[in-house]
């Protein structure tokens, strides 16, 4: 009995520990390091959410299915946006924590534990709002950089 419950505390421990961090936004630093790479990712996202059609609404945050069937994410199509501009996926690249600042402040009510996979899931979230999102991320992110 002492090991079940010691195993539902690390259990619980862990899921608590991965909320809190997805909810953590660069411990409040919204001064990133944007660059021209930043511009790009989120350019070739939008590129990659061309229509409706290639917009999956179900997000499980594993990549590989949406690369295959050519239907993304929001969070998928800036991890692939990610590979094809840097040849790599960083979580935290400050373009797509951007992306997460707008959800938090404009559809918090939407989110559970991870802000991309939650907003583009949510039953009320639309297509149109994720181009609008990635569009408003971009320029952002441009007055950012010409402000540096």
């Amino acid at each position: 009995m002492k090991l079940f419950l010691l195993s539902l505390a690390i259990i619980f421990a862990s899921g608590f520990e991965s909320f809190s961090q997805e909810f953590t936004k660069d411990n409040g630093n919204l001064d990133l390091p944007f660059d021209s790479v930043d511009v790009q990712i989120l350019k070739r996202a939008n590129d990659i959410l061309l229509s409706e059609f290639v917009w999956s609404k179900e997000d499980d945050r594993k990549c590989q299915d949406d690369i295959d069937s050519n239907k993304y994410s929001l969070f998928c199509a800036l991890y692939k946006a990610s590979i094809d501009i840097v040849g790599e996926y960083d979580h935290r690249k400050p373009a797509l924590q951007q992306v997460r600042w707008i959800i938090d402040n404009q559809y918090k009510e939407r989110l559970a534990g991870h802000r991309l996979m939650d907003f583009n899931n949510h039953s009320n979230t639309n297509f149109a709002e994720i181009k609008e999102l990635l569009q408003e991320s971009t320029l952002i992110v441009q007055q950012k950089i010409k402000k540096e």
